[in-house]
């Protein structure tokens, strides 16, 4: 079997990469919102990693201790929450307790 060297997506009908909303349509409404809603915490703070909640869990979302580029040796902030309109407050409070005076 040849495949094509070239990036994904060029001359390759294998490779779909639908529109946002093409992705969403196919998903019920909770399952849509809890993505917008992972969209909007993606935005407003970029520092943080965000897992979505899955079968009942918890929010969950974690960054660096500190401004420097994360690494194994550095220490994490986990938080977790059980609305993402939670999460995104204890993260506000965590980055305004990081945030140089």
């Amino acid at each position: 079997m040849d495949f094509d060297s070239g990036a994904a997506g060029q001359g390759d009908e294998r490779w779909i990469s639908p529109s946002l909303p093409e992705a969403l349509a196919g998903l019920g409404s909770e399952a849509r919102q809890v993505i917008t809603e992972v969209i909007g915490l993606h935005q407003e703070f970029p520092a943080w990693a965000v897992w979505l909640p899955h079968e009942g869990r918890p929010w969950v979302a974690v960054r660096p201790a500190s401004a420097r580029v994360p690494g194994p040796d550095l220490p994490m902030i986990w938080t977790t929450a059980p609305t993402a309109a939670e999460l995104a407050a204890r993260m506000k409070s965590v980055d305004a307790q990081l945030a140089p005076p």
